[in-house]
């Protein structure tokens, strides 16, 4: 049967007499091709006009035609084409020689330029077909060929068409198939996407969620700007680190003295990046530290983790409310805002309280699911004073999103973000994760993905991880902490890049532990802004 462009069903073309040709040359045999409503450009007068053939015809041992079909009955005098409306003969709008002959020259002038060659190497011809009309009489004009008019019988009759198609190429040259594909494929009927390559995808996706972030902080802020004492609570990707930034931005530009601090280090070096030096940023445990420094000196720190925590969960925060608590105003700061404060116990607050001036402004940013340093959070929000929920996702796709929806039950949280790529989840032996991160990565940079883009963290440190003994993925360069800057892949635990972000994230070692809770998992997840990937041990459902 002839391949059809386009592959229509016949009872959609609404114009009878172009329904009727179509089912004809439909049962044409191989290898004839049937273009249906061909459209090109045409230069007339200076100006660029769309016209349209109704049919073209190819085959690769003849060439090509340009078939019009007109409905009724036809007449052609004094050089003009007629058709019988409303009980007389008129004159038609357009006429269907020119239009057939117009449409045959165009396409050979676009084979010519698509294949740079001088000349079309098999035959070109043009028809009118009448599909209502079963009689030719009279005398055809001189550029018209009665193998050129088709009437009902070759409408009712495919072997009838097809001979007529025949006879209209006498004689016959040898077939060209490659001039037949370059006319079908190139011409009647090409083809084009219109894509973007992943790493292009990613980069709209950053250029979108910037415009995105950029108008929630501003409504946020706005709308909360009268408010002195305030905590933010919400979900990862909410923007609360974003905001904290911001506030601190237009506080200093206000004239206040701006502290805005911490629990994780890796966050308060990044959040150092992106604040004018006049504010100062550190995280709490180094404050405290530098706070109490000229009165202690140099506290030893204990090595045993029991005592560890011990000395920078009660002892360090005491210490340094002694000293805080008598210092004068001076010492002071105007403004003090928290990010992760789901980190910072209750009672380190006495602190913070002795850092502020009277009236002094204070802005908490936290997000309850992420309590996994400390479990005060409860005491925190208990606080007295007002509370903010954030309850857009401006970070993640909604992809992303759905994910991290099942370690929130009850919560809502929308996304103002593109659907996404979905999860990958990979269930495989601990033995298997390197092999199976070298695969995915190579897929990733295949299709154009910058290392810098990608984030690998486990629960682990580097030397425990699945990438123990190993100083690169494949060829692809490793950098274990934030420091380092390049196109290269990093490596961090889930608990140090708490408040941090990356376009593609690969969580590995998941398995049951206690330093792999659902808390941490839903961390080190939601981190991810444009493709997560989730690397877990065979049997372990992860965020079901």
């Amino acid at each position: 049967m002839a391949v059809m462009v386009p592959d229509l069903h016949p009872q959609g073309i609404a114009n009878e007499g172009e329904r009727r040709f179509y089912q004809a040359c439909s049962a044409l045999p191989d290898p004839f091709t049937v273009c249906y409503s061909y459209k090109y450009n045409d230069n007339e007068d200076g100006l660029e006009i769309l016209r349209e053939a109704d049919f073209v015809i190819a085959h690769p041992a003849l060439g090509f035609v340009v078939v019009e079909v007109k409905q009724g009955h036809v007449e052609y005098q004094n050089n003009a084409w007629q058709e019988f409306k409303s009980g007389n003969y008129q004159p038609m709008r357009k006429d269907p020689l020119e239009q057939a002959q117009r449409a045959m020259f165009a396409i050979l002038h676009r084979y010519e330029q698509i294949t740079g060659q001088k000349y079309y190497p098999l035959k070109c011809r043009y028809a009118l077909c009448f599909p209502e009309s079963a009689r030719l009489d009279g005398n055809l004009p001189s550029d018209l060929n009665v193998n050129s008019v088709w009437l009902f019988d070759e409408i009712e009759d495919p072997g009838l068409l097809e001979s007529r198609i025949y006879r209209l190429f006498e004689p016959l040259r040898p077939e060209n198939p490659e001039a037949h594909q370059l006319l079908v494929k190139k011409i009647l009927n090409p083809s084009f996407r219109v894509f973007s390559r992943l790493e292009e995808q990613i980069e709209q996706f950053c250029r979108s969620g910037e415009r995105l972030l950029s108008e929630e902080q501003e409504r946020i802020l706005d709308e909360t700007e009268l408010d002195r004492r305030k905590i933010f609570l919400g979900a990862a990707g909410t923007g609360k680190t974003f905001l904290a930034i911001e506030k601190a931005r237009r506080l200093e530009a206000a004239g206040k003295k701006v502290f805005l601090t911490c629990f994780n280090k890796n966050l308060a070096a990044y959040l150092r990046t992106q604040l004018p030096e006049a504010v100062y940023v550190q995280n709490i445990h180094d404050y405290f530290l530098k706070v109490i420094e000229p009165v202690y000196g140099q506290p030893e720190i204990p090595a045993a983790t029991a005592e560890r925590s011990e000395f920078f969960s009660q002892t360090l925060p005491l210490m340094a409310f002694d000293i805080l608590a008598e210092q004068d105003d001076s010492y002071r700061f105007d403004s003090i805002i928290i990010d992760e404060g789901q980190d910072f116990q209750a009672d380190w607050f006495d602190c913070i309280e002795a850092m502020l001036r009277p009236e002094g402004e204070l802005y908490v940013f936290a997000d309850p699911a992420q309590s996994i340093f400390c479990h005060d959070i409860d005491k925190i929000q208990g606080l007295s004073i007002s509370r903010h929920r954030l309850t857009r996702n401006i970070r993640s796709t909604q992809a992303i999103n759905e994910w991290m929806l099942k370690f929130l039950p009850g919560l809502s949280l929308k996304c103002l973000n593109p659907r996404g790529l979905p999860v990958v989840s990979i269930p495989c032996r601990e033995d298997q994760q390197y092999r199976t991160l070298e695969k995915e990565i190579g897929r990733l940079v295949s299709q154009g993905v910058q290392l810098k883009r990608i984030t690998v963290l486990s629960p682990h440190i580097y030397a425990k991880s699945c990438l123990a003994g190993k100083e690169r993925i494949k060829e692809w360069p490793v950098a274990v902490g934030m420091e380092q800057s390049g196109n290269l892949i990093r490596f961090g635990t889930i608990r140090s890049f708490k408040g941090l972000e990356a376009d593609i994230v690969f969580l590995v070692d998941i398995r049951p532990s206690r330093a792999c809770t659902p808390a941490d998992i839903y961390v080190g997840g939601s981190r991810a802004r444009f493709l997560l990937y989730v690397l877990h041990d065979e049997g372990m459902a992860v965020g079901e």
